[in-house]
């Protein structure tokens, strides 16, 4: 090779290096960027007078500089604090509403109870069993607001739920085609640096809905899996996700279906934002109505037993104090609605200055045998507010739990980005460098041009 030409390849060579540290500087502020690297190498050798002949140099690729370890682990540790973020946005919202002054139903046990011994103090008194009748009325809207904003939450689950669908079908048809063109590309001979490095940042957002396990084929592509192993993207292919409406539960719920035949896989589905709603919808919301569904029968049921057991002020057998039909936090309400069926005085010696009945309302309140848990043997019960202290005390350690694992996770995000941006992130002062040594690089290689150009014309003018 002439030395016009071995200084041409110098001139390509660093021509190549220039564009990618310049591709490597204009990248730094994207997002899933990693730097490029120039390969460089020797070409050829010529076999000439028993020497060899060196012909310059070449590129012999550009390399993507990334970690796949690290890769891996940031899409976990992503997906497992997008799911504990995701469970705090509701689990919050309950603590904070269990512990609220306006709808705390301890709060409204207190004032109740209260009430029924202002009764019992002056069981004549047509104002104070006016008093009784609001509280219980009182008690009872706090229940049905709890579940009312119980069921607020529910649909906030079911907007996440739909909202990530309509997400992760929009990355599984980026995923499908980019495995689609980085495979063609690899079979050509080609290796396309930047389309693997937006299918990572396709995946990596892809984790923060959902957990996802990657595995990379011969060709390139990659199958992307969710769940329990169901396919995702698979080569060129993917299935598309929906949501459905879940006839489980009343009202019915929105679930997630896969692929044309809409199979239920939400309960199969953890990690992300959709690990996080489903975790919180399960251990926190269903959980906390059930608890209430437990103390408002509980209620029910003791509070009318005591209050048959007396006599009203019109001489008659106490009727129903609360509606016997309703027996849960969203039905739970009044029966009665007229002072004087309220019945203070109990069936011995009855009369209107009896209280007997109306105190053992009022000892209700501390009754540790009103709320039934186990039947038993041994039976395990325990009072009203014990029962309303334990559902706070539980969705509260819960949340807290999640608080703390939640911002684990997020450290261990940070640590683990940081580590993978070490090696594929872009170092301005690298690369700034980098433009200096190759720039020197091609200048030196335009020199050998300039050269041969020389001795070119030293060799014409000798004839």
């Amino acid at each position: 090779m002439s030395m016009l030409n071995i200084g041409n390849s110098a001139l390509l060579a660093a021509q190549t290096s220039l564009a990618t540290t310049s591709h490597n500087i204009s990248n730094v502020n994207t997002a899933g960027y990693s730097r490029q690297r120039t390969d460089q190498g020797t070409q050829p050798a010529n076999f000439e007078g028993g020497y060899y002949i060196g012909n310059g140099a070449g590129v012999t690729g550009v390399d993507r500089i990334f970690n796949q370890f690290l890769v891996n682990q940031l899409r976990t540790y992503t997906s497992a604090e997008s799911q504990q973020d995701g469970f705090l946005t509701f689990s919050k919202q309950v603590d904070d509403l269990l512990g609220s002054s306006s709808l705390s139903i301890s709060g409204g046990l207190e004032a109740f109870f209260n009430s029924v011994q202002e009764v019992a103090n002056d069981p004549t008194s047509i104002a104070a069993r006016q008093v009784m009748l609001t509280q219980g009325d009182l008690l009872a809207n706090r229940f049905n607001t709890m579940d009312s904003q119980l069921s607020e939450l529910d649909r906030q689950i079911d907007n996440t739920l739909s909202a990530s669908v309509k997400d992760i079908n929009v990355l599984s048809q980026g995923i499908k085609d980019l495995n689609q063109s980085i495979s063609e590309s690899l079979a050509a001979g080609y290796n396309p640096n930047d389309l693997l490095d937006k299918r990572d940042k396709l995946i990596s957002d892809l984790s923060e809905l959902v957990s996802v396990n990657v595995v990379e084929q011969d060709n390139g592509a990659v199958n992307v899996f969710i769940g329990n192993g169901q396919g995702l993207v698979v080569g060129n292919s993917r299935v598309e996700l929906s949501t459905i409406a879940d006839n489980s539960t009343n009202p019915p719920r929105t679930a997630i279906g896969y692929g044309p035949s809409q199979i239920n896989i939400t309960q199969q589905l953890s990690g992300g934002e959709i690990g996080g709603a489903i975790l919180a919808r399960t251990d926190v919301v269903d959980s906390t109505r059930a608890e209430l569904d437990v103390l408002a029968e509980s209620i029910v049921t003791a509070f009318n037993t005591a209050h048959g057991n007396g006599v009203d002020l019109n001489g008659n057998a106490g009727t129903d104090f609360f509606d016997a039909a309703g027996t849960t936090a969203s039905t739970i309400s009044m029966n009665i609605t007229d002072t004087r069926l309220i019945a203070a005085s109990s069936t011995t010696d009855p009369g209107v200055g009896n209280n007997e009945n109306a105190l053992a309302m009022a000892a209700l309140q501390t009754d540790k045998t009103t709320v039934v848990l186990d039947p038993g043997p041994p039976v395990i019960s325990r009072s009203f507010n014990d029962q309303y202290g334990s559902i706070v005390s539980q969705v509260a350690t819960r949340t807290n739990q999640a608080t703390v694992t939640q911002e684990t996770q997020a450290g261990l995000v940070s640590q683990i980005r940081q580590r993978a941006e070490s090696v594929s992130g872009v170092n301005l002062d690298e690369e700034a460098a980098n433009l200096i040594k190759f720039q020197q690089a091609y200048q030196a290689a335009s020199q050998i041009i300039t050269v041969s150009n020389t001795v070119f014309n030293s060799l014409i003018n000798a004839f």
